[in-house]
């Protein structure tokens, strides 16, 4: 580009090459064609596209025009024979399931129903978008979930609540909720070590919930402390009044039109001294306090708010419209509004960008 161009048209230039490799390497990571390169090249023996294309079963054309982005954008290594390399200090973060790959990879998923985001910015246009227009979204969670989480929700996260609750799971006989719990993820790792504690998962999601029913332990046996139940947050079964010692919430607090709703239904189906806590997005309530303590990491995590959770979160005429960014202040304003008077917040630096919040019932 020219030596003359503006600061600004400079930015918006490397925005606009940042964009388009990203959305190569988001290719790259679902043809696993980083595993592979990596596998039959190296600085000494690199490969021509055709020989990546033939060990990874696709078409040679479209596989080179793959690689020469990749090199372009300095990604992966390529030499004057045309042959490509991973760079070995690269592998790793490149065929490893990180916070980095899986923000790469699921952006073309928050971007499936952009048309109808559109319209939700109009003063006439809809409220917001159903949680099915965006197809592969359970999926994205379940991937970002075991990425960010696995190694730490037991060893880490759950000392972190407080109220003796580690303790509790492991002597047993306790009854626990998973609320939004998706696919099934942290209900099921939360089972498998704790065999002596009910487990149960709620969603609103058919679909979500039909796949956590297929999850087994690692042994490939059928959980005996584990069911899952499709239900709204908001209108909990009757019969569940003060029957659980613990209620989680992983990331679906805000994704919610109506969390209050939610969170006073914690508060109902919550025995005495029940524990409720509630895995979010850190921010401050600030966007420039943000800003200032998270520089370029709170653009991706307000546009990633502004591309899912704020019109799922406002696809209703009463909704909050919280969006994944609300943040410290917020959050324990309405957990205080909702029958947590004494909610706390505890950081998580086992996990980068969120926050942990945790009250007891009086």
């Amino acid at each position: 580009m020219s030596a003359t161009m503006s600061s600004m048209k400079e930015k918006l230039f490397n925005l606009a090459v940042s964009n388009v490799v990203a959305n190569a390497i988001s290719v790259g990571l679902r043809l696993n064609f980083f595993k592979k390169l990596s596998e039959i090249s190296s600085e000494k023996y690199p490969v021509l596209p055709e020989q990546l294309a033939q060990a990874a079963g696709y078409k040679e054309r479209y596989v080179r025009e793959w690689c020469n982005c990749m090199a372009c954008g300095e990604i992966i290594e390529v030499n004057e024979e045309e042959k490509f390399w991973i760079e070995e200090d690269n592998v790793k973060d490149l065929i490893s399931s990180s916070f980095e790959t899986v923000m790469i990879g699921s952006t073309p998923i928050l971007l499936e129903p952009l048309d109808h985001l559109i319209e939700c910015f109009k003063l006439d246009g809809p409220p917001g978008l159903a949680y099915s227009e965006f197809s592969k979204f359970q999926y994205f969670m379940g991937k970002m979930s075991q990425a960010l989480h696995e190694k730490h929700v037991i060893p880490d996260m759950i000392p972190a609540i407080g109220y003796g609750i580690a303790e509790k799971l492991e002597a047993g006989g306790l009854r626990v909720l998973d609320v939004g719990c998706g696919n099934g993820f942290h209900s099921s790792l939360l089972a498998e070590k704790y065999p002596t504690t009910q487990f149960v998962g709620l969603d609103i999601g058919s679909d979500a919930i039909q796949k956590a029913k297929k999850r087994k332990t690692k042994t490939g046996t059928l959980f005996k402390n584990l069911e899952f139940v499709e239900c709204d947050a908001g209108k909990m079964p009757v019969n569940w009044t003060g029957s659980f010692d613990l209620v989680l919430i992983f990331y679906a607090c805000h994704d919610q039109c109506r969390p209050d709703l939610c969170i006073r239904e914690v508060q109902r189906v919550l025995k005495s001294r029940g524990v409720f806590a509630i895995v979010e997005i850190n921010s401050s309530s600030n966007v420039f306090k943000d800003k200032s303590s998270m520089g370029t990491l709170a653009a991706l995590l307000y546009g990633r708010s502004m591309l899912h959770c704020l019109p799922v979160g406002s696809n209703d005429a009463n909704a909050l419209c919280l969006g994944s960014m609300w943040g410290r202040k917020r959050a324990v304003n309405l957990l205080n509004r909702c029958g947590f008077p004494d909610a706390k917040v505890a950081d998580t630096p086992y996990f980068p960008i969120n926050v942990l919040y945790c009250a007891q019932k009086n």
